[in-house]
This record gives C-alpha cells, structure tokens and sequence, in this order.
C-alpha cells in the first residue's frame, strides 16, 4: 500500500467520522446562529389563523435577538425562521417540511396551525429526529403515536369545550339542554366527542348533534334541525368563517338558545367584525387571555406581552400569537438548560421542565404533552372579549341567558 494511498484512506475515515459525530448539526448552527423552520399557512382556509402564528413566533424570535440571542453553554446563538406558506394543505405542509429539514438544514421546527395538518407533519419531523414544538396542534390523536420530538405548550383538544361546560355548572340557573355541531374535520370531532361525554356525565341532555363538511358555504340545514330540538345551550367546535356562516344563519332563522359557545375563534378580530352587534354575549374558549398573571423569561407577563404586540403590529394578539410567542420560549429555556443544540439533549430538558411561562406553566410528559396547560372563557360584551371564567381570571361576570336576537 502506497503512502499516498493511505493518506487518502485515513481522510475517508475522517471525513465519515465527522459526519456520524454531527458535523452537520454544527454547519446548520455555523455563524452562531439557530436556524428554524416553519411551514404555517399564510394563504388558504387557516391563512388569518396561520397569520396569527407567525406573528407570534417573530415576537419571540424579534425579543431573543435584542436581548443577545440564545445563550447555549456560554455561547449566544442569534435565531432566524425560515418560513414556507403550506397553502393551509396537509400534503403540501408535510412536503415542505420535508423541504425545510432536508435543503433548508434547519435545526428545529415551529409547527402549522390546525391538528389535521399537523398529523401529516410530525410524521416527517420523526423521521429524521427533528424537534419540532407545535403550540396550535391540540388533537390527541398527535400525541398518542409514540412520536419523540413533538412537544405542545396548549391543552390538548379533548378539553377544548371543558371551560364552558365548567362554567355551565356554575351557574344558578342552570340549563339541561345542549346541542354540539362543528365542521367534520380531526380536532373539532376530538373536542365534541369529548364535550358530549362530559355533558352526558354532568346530567345535560344531548339533543342534537352534527357533523357537516369544511368550507361548507350552506348550513342551513343543520340549523334548521338545530331549530326542531331547541336547545338551551348550543356548543359549536368550527374555525372561525364557519363558526361565522352558523352564526348568521342562527340569527336568521331566529334561534334563541340561552348560551352559544365557541371552541374556536371568539377572540379573532374577524369574527367579531363579521357579525357585529349580533356576536354580543356569544362564549368562547380562550388559550390565553390578558389578564393571565403567570410570569416568565422573555415576557414579564401578559399585560407587557399584550401592550408590546400591539406596538409592534399594530393589533391586539390572540391565543394563537400567543401560543407562538410561547413556544419560542420554552424551546429557549429547553435549548439553554440543555447548553446543547442536539435534538435529543433538547428534547431531554423539555422532559425535565417544570416552569412558567407568560403563556402560562409547562411540565411535559412523555409524549410531549404540557399537564399543567389550562383554558379560559371569554364573552363578547358590548362588542369586546372579556374573560368571564374561570372567576380568578375573570374581568367581569358571564351575562346569561344570552339576549334574543335583534
């Protein structure tokens, strides 16, 4: 063997050493620098929604970089989100994501909005070890795969309803029928099948329940039937634009139920603008609100983050931007107690947090699910969202039975 040839045959070796010892994970985060990608719709059905989400991790993403970046074992990383428009389509999603791990050599993943999407997207961050935080991807189902590197700071959708059925045990007065309808799509199905278990367990009686198409342009149908049952309470797990098409068609046909509460959307400035006074003393779940107290790194707390937000993008946020913002922050908090950038001392860390954030507190389980995340109830009073359950949050209280319709 020449000496020459056997030069080349220890550079060989080297060269696929380096690569199995993770080379690559450091030229991803060469020039100090954390790179992230997020596939999020900013066109199609969950465009607004996905707008949101963005904001949200920019606010995050703005707020680390003036304060020096992320401090990863003495070392500050500054980050930089590589985003890709998923069209609001689970394929095109998981494509791009697909995209983003394998030419955009990104380090983590920010997840899409909408569980549906989110399904076929955490298959791909699986396969190649990518953790990925996925603040507005709630469907249980996600969660019960065995995935390693998918971790959400928001209460799973099974809960999504508990709130206002919560609150309906508070009251005085209390009504005894329900009535739960939402598009047929992965997380509104979870959120009213696990609603209509615990009414049933509460003593309400189900009168109706529905199921009808995404993107219907026609409820008229459901609402109809929804008219022949007359329920004192009716409980809808739509996205915001069919949530507003139930709405109008309710007003309509002047269906009067003591309570309408939303799973979704009560909080987004389109569905108060859409419907107008007709949206007064309509309920909602909440992921975050304001007046939340909890208090954290990055953002003192809620008050300062809702101030801020607004400054910076002219607009009041939503739990979705704010679901964002959190996510940032806990992969932070993850990626300095780790004082690594590797996937799996990451995701360790994840595992052995227990904190609080602005967001609210995060403990991990196993599989990736926040046990101590927790949703509130806000009602359109005189055109704005106020919180109204649970009663240490609340900034007024609930207005029920609900006005008939004018």
């Amino acid at each position: 063997m020449s000496q020459r040839f056997f030069f080349r045959l220890l550079l060989v070796f080297f060269f696929v050493f380096a690569a199995s010892a993770g080379i690559d994970q450091e030229a991803a985060a060469a020039d100090n620098v954390i790179k992230i990608g997020a596939a999020v719709s900013l066109s199609g059905k969950f465009a607004r929604e996905g707008e949101f989400l963005r904001q949200g991790y920019d606010y995050w993403k703005d707020e680390a970089n003036a304060r020096g970046g992320i401090d990863i074992g003495g070392k500050k990383y500054q980050i930089e989100i590589v985003y890709n428009d998923d069209e609001s389509d689970p394929q095109t999603s998981a494509r791009l994501t697909e995209k983003l791990i394998t030419e955009d050599k990104v380090n983590f993943l920010f997840g899409p909005y909408s569980s549906g999407i989110a399904t076929a997207t955490a298959a791909i961050s699986e396969k190649y070890n990518v953790l990925t935080i996925v603040p507005m991807a709630t469907a249980d189902s996600i969660y019960q795969r065995g995935y390693r590197f998918i971790f959400c700071p928001s209460p799973l959708a099974s809960t999504g309803l508990f709130p206002v059925l919560d609150l309906i045990a508070s009251l005085a007065q209390k009504p005894s029928t329900v009535a739960i309808v939402g598009p047929d799509s992965l997380f509104p199905n979870i959120t009213a099948e696990a609603a209509k278990k615990k009414a049933e367990q509460m003593g309400l009686k189900v009168v109706y329940t529905a199921k009808y198409p995404q993107n219907t342009p026609d409820l008229s149908a459901v609402v109809t039937e929804l008219k022949s049952k007359n329920p004192e309470v009716v409980l809808t797990t739509g996205y915001t634009q069919d949530s507003i098409l139930l709405i109008k068609s309710m007003r309509e046909l002047q269906i009067n139920p003591k309570m309408i509460g939303l799973a979704m959307s009560i909080a987004v400035p389109d569905f108060r603008n859409a419907l107008g006074p007709a949206a007064d003393q309509i309920l909602g779940v909440d992921y975050w609100v304001p007046t939340l107290t909890y208090t954290g790194p990055i953002v003192k707390d809620s008050a300062e983050y809702a101030k801020k937000y607004q400054e910076k993008f002219g607009k009041a946020p939503t739990y979705q931007a704010a679901s964002g913002t959190a996510g940032g922050i806990v992969l932070q908090m993850a990626l300095e107690a780790a004082k690594s950038t590797d996937p799996k001392a990451v995701r360790e860390a994840l595992l052995k947090m227990n904190a609080e954030t602005f967001y609210g507190k995060v403990k991990f389980n196993d599989h990736g699910v926040n046990t101590m995340a927790e949703l509130n109830v806000t009602q359109i009073q005189d055109g704005q969202p106020k919180v109204v359950f649970p009663v240490q949050v609340r900034q007024t209280p609930v207005q029920y039975p609900k006005a008939q319709w004018k």
